[in-house]
């Protein structure tokens, strides 16, 4: 092989090389994030919760005398960026502090042996952060800031019905019922409350809603914006009866639509 020929080889070996690093890179920030979940023990709060929500936790197996410190579940997720785009399918997995708002979210999608997508949300210590690395090279997102924080928050309340033991253990969180009938919950992020409000039927949690979540524009411009979600199919996943199935959307000009879909395929507490 001429000069010419090596340099051009190696050259070629380059993109690869960086794939290599940027993706050791990625997980090596999964697992940090992951490593500053440690939080509050969890403390035994279901007395002073509406009668609703905590039959809803007792429902789902959860016990005030022995509340887990952590969740972890994998999942199947489809995401949608926008009405045109096609769904993309994802594997994730996720781990749920319960004694203090926290959680780590990683998905991702492999093209043969090589890294597609990445993506890694969060809320660790009060701070959310959103990254999207493409191909172990590009990264679209890398989002964090006060929006962030909140909208982050709010994602930590909504999985709720997937954390029954953050339910009977967290301190932090705020619960009343309306006068509609819905549960409300709050969390104070920055000194600002973050508010979201769950729907029951036959004493399972079936939808939430909350006012001016923070979220990307087809731009990359943060807007405020409705959002709603909904559960479905209730069951014993592991060690505790939760919903196998879930949808999140936003509503714009009085339209709602999903752009996130996802199954449960494994669930496990940890005491």
């Amino acid at each position: 092989m001429g000069p010419a020929l090596i340099v051009i080889a190696c050259l070629a070996g380059v993109p690869l090389v960086l794939m290599v690093i940027r993706t050791a890179g990625f997980a090596a920030l999964v697992r940090g994030l992951e490593a500053r979940l440690e939080g509050a023990t969890p403390q035994d709060v279901s007395a002073r919760l509406p009668q609703e929500v905590r039959d809803f936790a007792l429902r789902s197996d959860a016990t005030p005398s022995d509340i887990a410190s952590r969740v972890e579940l994998t999942q199947v997720a489809e995401l949608q960026q926008s009405a045109d785009d096609p769904w993309r399918l994802l594997e994730a997995r996720q781990t749920i502090v319960t004694g203090t708002p926290g959680f780590v979210w990683e998905a991702w999608r492999d093209m043969g042996p090589l890294p597609k997508l990445r993506v890694v949300d969060s809320f660790v210590g009060g701070k959310g952060r959103l990254r999207i690395q493409l191909f172990g090279l590009f990264v679209p997102v890398d989002a964090t800031g006060p929006d962030f924080d909140r909208g982050e928050a709010l994602r930590y309340l909504a999985e709720l019905p997937w954390t029954p033991d953050a339910i009977l253990g967290n301190a932090q969180l705020r619960w009343r019922m309306t006068d509609t009938g819905w549960a409300e919950v709050s969390l104070a992020v920055s000194g600002r409350p973050a508010t979201l409000q769950f729907r029951f039927k036959g004493g399972d949690i079936v939808e939430f809603r909350a006012e001016n979540r923070p979220a990307l524009n087809a731009e990359g411009k943060l807007e405020l914006r409705e959002w709603r979600g909904y559960f479905r199919n209730y069951r014993m996943i592991g060690t505790r009866r939760v919903p196998s199935e879930g949808e999140v959307g936003y509503v714009r000009k009085g339209s709602y639509r999903p752009y996130f879909q996802g199954r449960i395929t494994g669930y496990d507490t940890v005491h």
